[in-house]
């Protein structure tokens, strides 16, 4: 760091000039093109004056853009008028601007590195800063560095790629825009299952099994189609978890699990599970509590040491936000928004649940609704024929209709069945 950072005088003023004399590659450029990619002070402040004078839709030649600077007061801050005139007269055509271009950004991304680096090194040393927020910084930092062009695409590139999708979607039965199965055939096809980039929000009260619901869904993708999983667990711990999914795919009574009461049957059943289980890519987080920087920090580390394709998160209103809570409302829409960025900025499907209350409504729910893909409610059917009749309700979907599906809550072995409605 003790070297002088890089960069290059002659790209810079090449550039400038180029704009100086031909506007239009100002508005090839000025949605991409900021202050960073100029290391001279001199050289941003003019930069920054002719990007004004664009915008506000006023001639930029040697004379006008030297009464400007005059104007504001900064003339001399950049060399004055001789050296306006240099640059003004630095390169004879500005037909090569992009080339120039290209090195100034090649240099503005290495004096980005090393900053960052310089930064993330210093934090190291604050004891202050807690470990978690340490990586999370310093994970965002590293993604800052990322080229700042605009992903810009022309109709026919995008429409290219649609057909495309729909021929292999016509071809396939429309399985290429299908994802992983939840094993709830009738959610499945209403939501098109776990696909990347999305937000799924299942949402029931105290006890009425949501996180059973939500964990038989994403471990029927890693039992049947070996999809990398996470589960990130607020409220039960590892070993619970672990409880519930080995009854429920061993059709063993939870109860009978846990009190060691297995009959001779349970034993053959009980082997098969622990086999289908032992090397599958589950992976548990078992936290008491989680901020959403921690939430965050957590997931990229999923993704990128385990590959994990689904997240489940148990649940909503018990992870913290950033900052100080104004309110709890504030709060949760914090922990839903993150949680839909964080699906889209790593490109895997995030099951989020969610707490409702007595009446069957969550207080966030607004806040869930223009964040999530889907908003699925889990409860009791007040008018089925048992206390085993259950309702899987759709109530929010932006890929398809909402409806309700009903289920059987088999008690003792912790697992649901869709239900077959004769028509």
């Amino acid at each position: 760091m003790k070297k002088e950072l890089p960069h290059d005088l002659d790209a810079e003023h090449g550039f400038l000039c180029s704009c100086m004399n031909e506007n239009k590659v100002i508005g090839k450029t000025a949605d991409r093109v900021n202050q960073d990619y100029f290391h001279f002070d001199a050289n941003k402040h003019i930069w920054q004056t002719m990007l004004d004078m664009w915008a506000s839709k006023k001639p930029i030649d040697l004379l006008t853009l030297t009464c400007e600077l005059r104007s504001k007061g900064i003339l001399e801050e950049v060399g004055g008028e001789h050296n306006i005139t240099n640059v003004y007269t630095f390169v004879p055509s500005h037909v090569n601007w992009d080339s120039y271009l290209h090195t100034m950004e090649d240099l503005m991304v290495r004096r980005r590195i090393l900053n960052t680096c310089k930064r993330i090194f210093l934090e190291a040393f604050d004891r202050t800063i807690d470990t978690e927020t340490l990586q999370e910084s310093a994970s965002k930092d590293i993604t800052g560095m990322v080229s700042t062009k605009t992903d810009v695409r022309l109709a026919r590139e995008v429409l290219t790629s649609c057909v495309n999708r729909w021929e292999e979607a016509a071809r396939t039965g429309g399985e290429i825009n299908r994802g992983h199965p939840s094993g709830i055939s009738k959610w499945d096809m209403a939501t098109r299952g776990f696909r990347p980039k999305t937000l799924h929000v299942i949402a029931g009260a105290a006890k009425a099994g949501k996180t059973t619901s939500a964990l038989q869904m994403v471990t029927h993708s890693v039992i049947k189609c070996n999809v990398p999983i996470a589960i990130i667990s607020m409220e039960m711990s590892a070993e619970e978890i672990m409880d519930k999914h080995i009854a429920s795919i061993s059709n063993i009574a939870l109860s009978d699990l846990l009190d060691g009461k297995l009959r001779k049957e349970d034993h053959a059943r009980l082997s098969k599970a622990i086999s289908e289980t032992m090397n599958r890519p589950i992976h548990i987080v078992d936290e008491a509590c989680m901020n959403v920087n921690q939430f965050r920090a957590r997931c990229r580390r999923l993704v990128a040491e385990n590959k994990v394709e689904i997240i489940m998160v148990d649940y909503a209103q018990l992870m913290e936000g950033s900052n100080d809570p104004k309110s709890r409302e504030r709060e949760v829409a914090e922990v839903s928004r993150t949680a839909k960025i964080v699906a889209k900025e790593l490109n895997v499907c995030i099951v989020l649940l969610a707490q409702l209350n007595e009446n069957g409504a969550v207080r966030e729910s607004r806040t869930f609704y223009m964040d999530c893909d889907s908003f699925t409610k889990i409860m009791q059917d007040e008018e089925g024929d048992s206390g085993e009749d259950y309702i899987m309700q759709i109530t929010h979907n932006r890929h398809g209709g909402t409806f309700s599906i009903p289920l059987r809550f088999i008690k003792h072995q912790a697992r649901f069945e869709q239900k077959i409605v004769e028509q």
